[in-house]
């Protein structure tokens, strides 16, 4: 108990110390490479090696954040800091600060389709860079009006931004225009076949069109382009697959999906691989994939149907796998 009392003065003693030499430096970017359209939220979690003077002293329009942080441990002070960040349009991120690390954040998306920039942004010129930036503060607002007229301003002033013709899709599509939505997407594709984000949002306009046959193919060139840093695109192979009874092929993006899937950012991976084994008869596999599906997503709309999958599952005969 002495050793604890010490250890915590100690602790104290160095918190209440100059902290200016112990602050450090993390800097917060969005994926698409645009200006934060406002402050995020950043809010510092506690973790049994750090007392509460891990802090977050500045939080500036350009994403630069100054923190310090005090361990329980030695040698004390550390450049560790959990935090939690928030930002209207933008995944939820629970991250570790460190010194000189920059943390992305990623869009909301039902897929959660990773790193997504193209580099015709590189070439927009400052016409359309500034058009593009207020039509993506405007989708984070769900503004889709707006949002489509910045994006058609960008794509006028250079006409090869696939980003802005993707985003600029994206604003058609949640206004219930699937046909215009298809072509910008197309259009994207176009102007940079390299950029896999517009292969992801045709393959879902595909799959919601029953389509499937075109959502294979659409993803197979997606898997040519960029595979690895995108299991959405074999999520959307495995389910193109299964609905046209290809389960041999199915099965195999549906477990390349979960294993790509290291954040577990795409939980709808594990319930198709679990269905898929299911329908193939293997009974213990099916189960461990949907029991993860439940743990990563117990309040999913479909929930109590996998539960009852899983109960029918194991009421199975014992012989059979």
């Amino acid at each position: 108990m002495r050793r604890n009392v010490r250890l915590c003065v100690g602790v104290l003693a160095l918190a209440g110390a100059s902290l200016a030499q112990f602050q450090y430096h993390a800097k917060i970017a969005l994926e698409d490479g645009t200006p934060l359209p406002t402050t995020p939220m950043v809010t510092a979690q506690f973790t049994e090696q750090l007392q509460q003077s891990c802090r977050i002293y500045n939080k500036f329009g350009n994403g630069d954040v100054i923190y310090t942080a005090v361990s329980r441990l030695p040698p004390y002070h550390t450049d560790e800091c959990p935090v939690t960040i928030r930002l209207k349009g933008y995944q939820t991120a629970n991250v570790t600060l460190r010194e000189g690390a920059v943390i992305v954040l990623k869009r909301v998306g039902g897929d959660h389709e990773g790193s997504t920039v193209s580099a015709t942004a590189l070439h927009a010129p400052p016409e359309a860079r500034k058009a593009y930036e207020k039509g993506v503060a405007a989708l984070s607002d769900q503004k889709w009006a707006k949002a489509q007229q910045e994006f058609e301003r960008a794509v006028a002033a250079y006409p090869d931004y696939a980003q802005a013709w993707s985003d600029l899709g994206e604003t058609l599509s949640q206004q219930s225009k699937p046909k215009e939505a298809r072509a910008a997407w197309e259009r994207a594709v176009q102007a940079d076949p390299k950029y896999v984000k517009p292969y992801l949002q045709l393959i879902r306009l595909a799959l919601s069109e029953n389509r499937s046959e075109d959502a294979s193919h659409l993803a197979e060139r997606a898997m040519d382009v960029n595979s690895l840093e995108f299991p959405a695109i074999f999520f959307y192979h495995a389910v193109a697959n299964l609905n046209l009874h290809h389960l041999d092929v199915a099965e195999k993006s549906a477990r390349r999906a979960v294993e790509l899937d290291a954040n577990h950012e795409i939980p709808r991976a594990e319930n198709l691989l679990g269905t898929l084994l299911a329908a193939r008869g293997d009974r213990q596999g099916a189960i461990q994939h949907l029991n993860k599906y439940l743990e990563l997503s117990p309040k999913a709309a479909d929930a109590d149907k996998v539960r009852q999958l899983i109960a029918d599952l194991a009421r199975s005969p014992a012989g059979e796998k």
